[in-house]
């Protein structure tokens, strides 16, 4: 191989343009069978990359910022597998930044059965506020390590290559088998998020691990999400939804003259979880026919990540939703504070002509669940909330739940602190089998002792009303025979404050290369894997209540309301509720916003994978 000894051959050399929420994605591939590979002598190249913004753009935060996320994947790296080399990714590269990175041609990168080596390398706009700006990089390969971007022209080697998609692409993909039946993945991003960036991890595990289950009915996948309401975060929940729906109905139809669509399923996180629930019905009141018990599609998952089914007034402290009041999120932060709806329009929520009766100017939470909708919703497959229990401030644990917990079942821990750390094994949380989920994963003993183990000892003896009134009827048997419920002390988790969840997502803690490349180091993990069937709802509280304590109580209007939200998605049908103990920011670790800055929520995407997409049952022999 011919080089100048300077600066040695390069190997790429390209510059893009990336806006918010968009990315490119790099192969990189050296087979060193070829002649002019045998005679290289180094056991690496370089990769160089620069943010070729201006510096002055650097402190501009309002409509940035302004950097990149960029990271190096060896061919055979897996998050679950003990991994014996520092994983190369930076968060932050800002303008007029340089970030280099060597690939090292070792087994980590060598294709097994080949003399082939292969990288991944993965660029990400982190603009997150509008989509008016767009961000400048140069990404350059070489045989020599440079102090400065490389000036000579692009050398042509024989055995390399660089294969490149763009957002589109990556996000544009057919299905794996064009002449069977199409499960269609709708995924939806919350508030200050996207779609191509922030759940692109979700993205690649759903599709790998259908892959590996090719076998079953529901995984020949095609991924999808809506670009549309990028930037637009505080335009309201129905308008997000309504543009949503229509793109939802485009896709249907266009996907319908290509292949065999026979199902559908919805992935949504934070903000994303309300808004395709808008989408829904926006979808039952123009295009009924879309799911139609008889042609239409069949809904599988309705799945949501630490999303605000209740909103948020009631569960952060006064000063935040007095900042919604006032307009800080738009038409959004009044939809999350449940302000009544006077003025707003009846379009998307009822069929032209139609009323909403006794619905009429209530909070748009309220109306979303109400019919058609929670029919739609009851003839999915599955239908799970992941939240988070610690360290979430922006949706926190009651309202991501769907406010009615076994709350007793998670503060009867044993083992941790008694035994001295030792595990205590314990047994199953439940073993009620639901036609919808299957049967419910054991939960032993040691998982909720952690939980036990992070909760302050004041807050345990405490008294909780609001949480006694949600906690959910546990019954056991009784010598009898007969079914009793059981009574045993409330101990809910600390509340987690907003104004540290804020700050999280701008200083958290990057995970370090041990707990990157070795698994057993990691504590991140789920505490509480449930379902939960409409007969366990306790009695309804707010309803019917005395005039004075209307009066008295500040927050009695919210917590009625919240309590209607609740009971309308649960009262006809059963609910599977992970709860999840994840590090700082755990808003988005929990969908891992970006594979290795937010990785303490590997655990909970593969959970939510393996659980959903793992082939675990096969829909049309249990069906038969």
């Amino acid at each position: 191989m011919a080089k100048d000894h300077d600066q040695g051959l390069l190997l790429v050399d390209d510059q893009l343009r990336l806006g918010l929420g968009e990315l490119a994605r790099y192969q990189i591939t050296v087979d060193t069978s070829c002649e002019s590979w045998k005679h290289f002598r180094d056991s690496q190249i370089h990769l160089t990359f620069k943010n070729t913004e201006s510096a002055l753009l650097r402190p501009v935060y309002l409509t940035g910022p302004y950097s990149f996320y960029v990271d190096v994947q060896p061919h055979n790296f897996n998050e679950f597998e003990r991994f014996d080399e520092d994983i190369q990714f930076f968060d932050d590269v800002k303008p007029n930044d340089i970030y280099r990175a060597t690939l090292k041609f070792n087994d980590n990168s060598k294709i097994k059965g080949t003399e082939k080596y292969a990288w991944q390398i993965n660029i990400c706009s982190q603009l997150s506020v509008t989509k008016i700006p767009t961000l400048g990089y140069r990404l350059c390969v070489s045989t020599n390590k440079t102090h400065e971007m490389p000036r000579k022209s692009l050398d042509s080697v024989r055995g390399f290559s660089c294969e490149k998609w763009d957002t589109h692409s990556l996000w544009d993909s057919p299905p794996r088998f064009p002449d069977r039946p199409v499960h269609l993945v709708i995924l939806t991003h919350g508030i200050f998020s996207n779609i191509g960036c922030d759940l692109l991890y979700l993205k690649d595990k759903i599709e790998s691990t259908c892959r590996a289950h090719s076998e079953t009915e529901t995984s020949n996948v095609i991924v999808r999400g809506y670009t549309g309401n990028q930037g637009r975060s505080s335009k309201g929940i129905k308008a997000n939804g309504i543009r949503m729906g229509d793109y939802v109905i485009n896709t249907i139809d266009e996907l319908k003259e290509l292949f065999n669509l026979k199902y559908i399923s919805f992935v949504g996180h934070s903000l994303g979880g309300p808004t395709q629930s808008m989408a829904l019905r926006y979808i039952c009141v123009k295009r009924p026919d879309i799911f139609d018990e008889c042609t239409g599609l069949t809904p599988i998952h309705f799945i949501t990540l630490a999303s605000p089914y209740l909103g948020v007034a009631g569960e952060v402290p006064p000063f935040v939703t007095i900042a919604l009041d006032i307009g800080v999120l738009g038409q959004t932060g009044a939809d999350l504070n449940l302000n009544r709806s006077f003025f707003m329009s009846n379009e998307g929520l009822v069929k032209k002509g139609e009323h909403l009766g006794h619905y009429k100017y209530r909070p748009l939470l309220e109306i979303i669940p109400s019919e058609p909708v929670i029919n739609l919703i009851e003839r999915f497959e599955n239908r799970t909330t992941y939240a988070n229990i610690l360290h979430d401030g922006i949706v926190p644990l009651r309202t991501a739940a769907l406010l009615y917990l076994d709350w007793q079942g998670l503060g009867d821990v044993r083992g941790v602190r008694e035994a001295g750390g030792k595990q205590d094994e314990g047994g199953p949380d439940s073993s009620k089998k639901n036609d919808t989920t299957g049967e419910i994963p054991e939960e032993k003993m040691d998982k909720k002792s952690a939980l036990k183990y992070i909760m302050p000892q004041a807050a345990l003896r405490r008294g909780y009303k609001r949480y006694q009134r949600t906690q959910t009827r546990t019954f056991s048997s009784s010598e009898s025979g007969a079914k009793t419920q059981d009574n045993h002390p409330i101990t809910p988790p600390p509340h987690a404050n907003p104004l540290t969840s804020a700050a999280n997502i701008i200083v958290a803690p990057l995970p370090t290369q041990e707990y990157l490349r070795d698994p057993s180091v990691r504590k991140d993990e789920i505490i509480h894997d449930k379902v939960y069937a409409p007969d366990e709802l306790p009695p309804a509280h707010y309803h019917k209540r005395d005039l004075l304590k209307k009066i008295i109580y500040p927050n009695d209007r919210i917590y009625r309301v919240q309590e209607r939200i609740a009971r309308q998605w649960q009262e006809t049908a059963s609910w599977r509720k992970v709860l999840v103990s994840v590090a700082p920011d755990s808003h988005n670790n929990i969908v891992v916003r970006r594979k290795f800055v937010n990785a303490f929520g590997w655990v909970v995407v593969d959970h939510l994978v393996k659980n959903h997409f793992g082939g675990g049952k096969r829909l049309q022999d249990e069906r038969k």
